[in-house]
């Protein structure tokens, strides 16, 4: 009799809320969407995986060692453990692998671990099967079964593969569709160091002066700087200090007294950037410390590169962050070229036919739609698509009582607006006649514009980059600029050794 009992008070353990057994069928019913009954046990579903798999946790027990489970429901009507582990989250894009603590894929098949990841697995995309082995994606990683990963630069990223077999990486407005199998033989190529710039990156942070201050304010630079004393490294470096000037003093309200620092040198892009450094500290400390004490967050930090440069144009790409408060940073990036042969910075004035204008803006709506639709994972109609971005940077409310200061609780502005053609406040949508045409830039793989975040759709969907191939582009451009497609990136741009 005893012995009876034991048995029973065992199983009733195993099949408790702190010890499902594996694979014995529960019977299991729906209190609610997210809540459901096992054997009498509760359990919150913490996700739902395709039609018929589940994780769990248990909702009258739960604490930080609390189980999670994977339960497959089976067409018999119950539902069965498949693994328990202290986090199970589920991997994207397919429905045979889940995340295990974080660290190891299972297989839900096979019923065994498929490989550990040395990212973190809870945050994996799956991207297919090449051979005998499959890849996961990170935000940072790409990584195969096999244990072999694949690091991205710091600014690349993958998308969902457009063909099987094929993943696209994204470096800005730059793309690559690569193989799995040429990303899994990929070998390391020692380029010629570019001779022709000085890579500068230096800190212009405030050292605090005594145990009272505590901050993290000032601004950073990592920049490829030209050295040379052509006509196009000479603007290329003004453009460089104008552009760090805008950026960096703009946290300070500053900028626009402020004159841009000497360029005419590499030396003296140097010195200037030193003396901007000073002039930072001493703004912020007149504006925001308080006797002895200075206590603020305020950064802005600086990337620019080299992107293509041959005997027609130069191009480089700009990135900056700027946070002074709220919930986030600002980010912006965009291009810019010098055309050798005209001797002056690009723009569409200056490079668009006036007659193809308005057929080079619609070119530029349909690459940005392109974009749209992907970031939000569906086909849009043309007329949702404009609407929604000719009128995003207007209020959602009537501001015509308000006054300044209120009104600018509701609009966006970037010191770059100006430059980029944005023309700043407005509360009138545009239309496919007005829209601005920002940031115009020659690439390899054809003409860049670039919109920020807050400009033509939310914080979270990013920059914009609407590329237009040449073979489109060429129709509507006073010059030419596509013999040099060879200048495209090559893999090696993209991922790290």
């Amino acid at each position: 009799m005893k012995k009876l009992l034991f048995i029973f008070l065992m199983l009733a353990v195993l099949t408790g809320c702190h010890g499902l057994r594996m694979r014995v069928g529960l019977k299991g019913e729906f209190i609610d969407e997210g809540t459901l009954v096992l054997d009498g046990d509760t359990f919150t579903i913490q996700e739902r995986i395709g039609d018929s798999l589940f994780i769990v946790w248990n909702y009258e027990h739960s604490d930080e060692k609390t189980p999670c489970y994977l339960l497959k429901y089976e067409r018999n009507g119950f539902y069965y453990p498949q693994i328990g582990a202290t986090s199970i989250t589920s991997i994207d894009n397919t429905i045979n692998y889940v995340s295990i603590d974080d660290n190891d894929v299972y297989d839900i098949k096979d019923r065994k671990i498929l490989f550990s990841s040395p990212c973190s697995a809870s945050g994996l995309y799956y991207l297919g099967q090449w051979k005998s082995l499959h890849l996961f994606a990170s935000s940072d990683t790409i990584c195969f079964s096999d244990g072999k990963c694949v690091g991205l630069q710091d600014d690349v990223f993958c998308r969902k593969p457009k063909k099987k077999g094929m993943v696209t990486l994204v470096a800005g407005a730059q793309t690559k569709d690569v193989s799995f199998g040429d990303l899994y033989n990929a070998k390391k190529k020692s380029d010629a160091p570019d001779t022709t710039i000085e890579r500068l990156a230096k800190n212009y942070y405030i050292k605090p002066r005594s145990k009272f201050e505590r901050m993290e304010a000032g601004f950073s630079v990592d920049l490829d700087i030209p050295k040379g004393d052509a006509e196009s490294d000479k603007a290329i470096r003004e453009w460089m200090m104008a552009a760090i000037r805008d950026d960096a003093f703009y946290q300070l309200e500053n900028n626009r007294g402020i004159p841009v620092g000497k360029c005419a040198s590499l030396k003296d892009l140097q010195l200037s950037l030193d003396e901007y450094g000073v002039l930072w500290e001493k703004l912020c400390r007149a504006e925001y410390q308080i006797e002895d004490t200075l206590e603020l967050r305020m950064t802005c930090n600086i990337r620019v590169r080299k992107v293509a440069d041959c005997d027609d144009y130069t191009t480089y790409y700009y990135w900056a962050s700027l946070y002074n408060g709220g919930l986030h940073d600002l980010p912006r990036e965009y291009y810019i070229t010098y055309d050798k042969r005209r001797g002056g910075l690009l723009d569409v004035n200056n490079s668009v036919k006036p007659a193809m204008v308005q057929q080079f803006r619609h070119l530029a709506l349909e690459s940005l739609k392109t974009e749209y639709d992907f970031c939000y994972e569906r086909e849009n109609s043309w007329d949702d698509f404009t609407h929604s971005i000719f009128s995003f940077h207007c209020p959602m409310i009537d501001t015509s009582g308000m006054d300044d200061v209120m009104r600018s609780f509701f609009v966006h502005n970037y010191s770059c607006d100006d430059w980029a053609g944005w023309n700043g406040y407005n509360e009138k949508a545009f239309t496919e006649k007005d829209f601005p045409l920002t940031h115009f830039a020659v690439l390899p793989e054809g003409i860049v514009l670039t919109y920020h975040p807050y400009q033509i759709d939310c914080f979270a969907a990013g920059e914009y980059h609407a590329v237009i191939p040449f073979k489109e582009a060429n129709k509507c451009l006073m010059f030419d600029y596509s013999k040099h497609e060879d200048l495209k990136p090559k893999l090696q741009r993209f991922i790290k050794w």
